[in-house]
Formats: C-alpha cells, sequence, structure tokens
C-alpha cells in the first residue's frame, strides 16, 4: 500500500474471507462469512476493523465483497437478503476502524443492464429496498460485454429510477471491473472469444467511453498485468487481461490506449452536452452517385458513437463505428460540423488516434455563419471502429 501511495495511485480494497485459521483448511469462499458460525461471524466483523484502522489514510474506500449475485447458492430473494446483511455488518465493522470509510455494496457482475442470466434490475431493487441507504457511500458494477454500447440511455434512466425508489438518488456508480483479455482463453469473462492484441486496445477505449457516457464515477479497468488463476480443483489456467503480458511484462497496445485516456481526462473530466458535433458526407461523396449508393454511405454513420467531454474548459470530441471487434472495419472519411458553446476552439485542432498516441493537425478547417451562429466545419475526418479524439490545439499546448 504504501508503494502504491507512493507514485500517487489511491487504492480501494474489495474485501473478502478465507483465513484458513478461521475457516478451516478448505475455506468455504461460495459462502457467506455470517452463515458459517458465530465465531466466524465475529472474526470477520474484528477482521474488518483492524483492517480498515491499519489502512486508514492510505486506503478509505472499501468494496464489500465480489460478485455475490455469482457466489451464492440458494433462492435469488434470500441470497440478496444476506447479502444486504453482510454489507450491514461490514460496513459498521469497517467504520468502526475508520469512520471515514467509503463503503462500497455491489461488486454486481450484472452490470446495470436487465440481462437475461443476471436480471440486474430486479436484484438491485431487491438489495436497494433491504434498507442499506445509510451503510454505503457508492454502488459498484462490472461491466464485461464484447457490445460495451449495449447499455445506453434507457438502460441507465431506468437504473437510476430504482435508486430514486429507494431514495438513493445521486449514489455514486463506480464501474468496479471491466475488460477483455488479450487473447483467447478457456474461461472467466468474454473468453473462447479470438481477440488478440488490437482488438483488445480497441474494446478498452470503446468500455471506458461507455462507463463515461453513463455517468460512472469510477471506470476500472482489469487488469493491470497477466496473472494466473488458481482453479478450485488446484490446477491453474493463465488469464491474460493485463495491459502487460505475463511473463515478460511488455506493454500491449492497451497500455498506450490506457495512458491517452489517463492523459487526456487529468483531473476530472464530465459530459459536455453545450457543444454538438455531426458527421457528413465528404466532398467527394457528393458527387453525383445512385440512391442507393447515398443510402449506403449514410448507413454507415447512422450508428456513429460520438461523445463530447469536457476537461479544465476545454471540449474533447470522440467518435467511433461500434462493429463486431472481430470484424474490424477500415477507417473512412467525413466532414465533421462543430457548433454551440466553445465550438470556435476547433479552429485549431488536433486529431489523436490514443493506441498510436499520433496526432494530426487537419488541413481543411473553415468558420462558418449561419443566422447569426458560428460552427466549424472540418473535412476529411476518418472515422474507425476504435474512439478518436478531436482537441483544440490550446489543450495539447496547456496539458
Amino acid at each position: 500500500m504504501d508503494k502504491l501511495c507512493s507514485i500517487n495511485i489511491r487504492p480501494w480494497m474489495c474485501v473478502c474471507f478465507g483465513n484458513r485459521r478461521i475457516y478451516g483448511p478448505e475455506p468455504p469462499i461460495r459462502q457467506c462469512p455470517l452463515t458459517v458460525s458465530p465465531e466466524a461471524a465475529a472474526a470477520w466483523e474484528k477482521y474488518l476493523e483492524i483492517l480498515a484502522a491499519r489502512y486508514k489514510g492510505r486506503v478509505d474506500h472499501f468494496e464489500i465483497w465480489n460478485e455475490p449475485d455469482l457466489c451464492w447458492d440458494g433462492e435469488h430473494r434470500q441470497s440478496i437478503a444476506l447479502y444486504a446483511d453482510l454489507v450491514k455488518v461490514s460496513s459498521a465493522a469497517l467504520r468502526k476502524g475508520n469512520k471515514d470509510a467509503f463503503i462500497l455494496g455491489g461488486g454486481i457482475a450484472c452490470g446495470i443492464r436487465n440481462s437475461l442470466r443476471y436480471n440486474g434490475f430486479a436484484l438491485a431493487d431487491e438489495f436497494f429496498g433491504q434498507g442499506v441507504k445509510e451503510y454505503i457511500n457508492g454502488y459498484s458494477y462490472h461491466a464485461y460485454d464484447v457490445f460495451p454500447e449495449m447499455v445506453q440511455a434507457p438502460e441507465v434512466a431506468a437504473f437510476r429510477r430504482v435508486l430514486e425508489k429507494h431514495g438513493l438518488e445521486g449514489l455514486p456508480l463506480w464501474q468496479g471491473e471491466g475488460g477483455c483479455p488479450a487473447k483467447w482463453q478457456k474461461d472467466n469473462a468474454l473468453s473462447k472469444h479470438p481477440w488478440d492484441d488490437a482488438k483488445q486496445a480497441r474494446h478498452l477505449l470503446r468500455n471506458m467511453l461507455c462507463d463515461l457516457r453513463h455517468g460512472a464515477e469510477i471506470s476500472s479497468y482489469f487488469m493491470l498485468s497477466d496473472f494466473t488463476y488458481r482453479y478450485a480443483n488446484g490446477t491453474l489456467g493463465p488469464c491474460h487481461y493485463g495491459l502487460l503480458s505475463h511473463p515478460d511484462y511488455q506493454r500491449r497496445p492497451s497500455f498506450y490506449a490506457y495512458q491517452s485516456l489517463c492523459e487526456l481526462f487529468r483531473g476530472r473530466v464530465e459530459l459536455y452536452e453545450d457543444i454538438l458535433f455531426s458527421l457528413h458526407k465528404t466532398d467527394e461523396e457528393r458527387h453525383e452517385i445512385s440512391i442507393e449508393e447515398s443510402a449506403a454511405i449514410d448507413a454507415k454513420r447512422v450508428s456513429i458513437e460520438r461523445f463530447s467531454f469536457i476537461n479544465k474548459g476545454f471540449p474533447l470530441l470522440a467518435w467511433y463505428r461500434p462493429v463486431n471487434p472481430h470484424i474490424p472495419e477500415p477507417m473512412f472519411l467525413n466532414t465533421m460540423v462543430i457548433e454551440g458553446e466553445k465550438a470556435e476552439l476547433f479552429l485549431d485542432p488536433l486529431l489523436l488516434d490514443p493506441i498510436t498516441q499520433e496526432l494530426w493537425r487537419p488541413e481543411r478547417v473553415e468558420k462558418e455563419e449561419r443566422w447569426g451562429g458560428v460552427r466549424v466545419r472540418i473535412e476529411n475526418l476518418p472515422t474507425a471502429d476504435y474512439p478518436l479524439f478531436l482537441l483544440p490545439g490550446t489543450f495539447v499546448s496547456q496539458a
């Protein structure tokens, strides 16, 4: 913990259990500690109190459990009620050791989506209805989707309504775990797909931008380096989720993609709705073509994902096509029109590829005045199957 703090990393801790001195030679890791025995329950509370006191000032954020919706057998509602009890007991113990502890309930595998497998909205409604309001400071969820774009505004709005129903409007949401492996592997999230280094980097960018658009206070990538997974039967298996490979710890393209996001969003980035940009046919595409050809060109642009952020007063724009990551699509060009607040900052724009970290200066930039308003028109900007960023030149010079 000291090492992490020394390099300006603020750790947060997921508290789980399994100490063999308390639970025996084969810890019941799939069982709630409150149900093992009265002795185990008391040991759990004491452990958390001492833990919070020991790391006070170094670790003040604690997530209670990891993916309880996957861990406990039994009837669904009983399991959620049991998890809520664990949150209450654990929160009180942690705050006894550190009165300022920030407590995250959840760690939920179902995320903020209403999938057939996980029943995310029903699960959250049941959990929040168990009287946990005073025990938590935030709610954490995991996000593993081949298409992170599957969670859209209606799902987020529905989840927010669940929070409001229980008097938890404004509760911070943390995306506590998300990503994909850099190669095929037999188990774990998004395994058995033909991933590679390049696909992993593109997926990382898409996943984290979607997190931010959904209003996540924190977006966590799983994980820094590859590791070896120890299965319950004692066998080992490599997990290739890292920004760094194992065993040589080489930087993957995803490392540079993540580094770019950290640089762009350093400080506090927020969504910015006062600026609008749209993508249109290029000059070449406006020549005489058939109706079918024109529709095909526009069809590619209909599904483009667009993001507008602001950081330190500077707007940052990003866009991409959410195509199948296993069938990459070549870049194509667009005319971009930017209007609204701070649009004129893009009269001196720079285009960033966050994976290669290359910067380009667009050659054809014009200021247009329309009915008393001003907009900026930029020709021949590419669209890829992962986010590219348009930045004001002054943002880069002041970074």
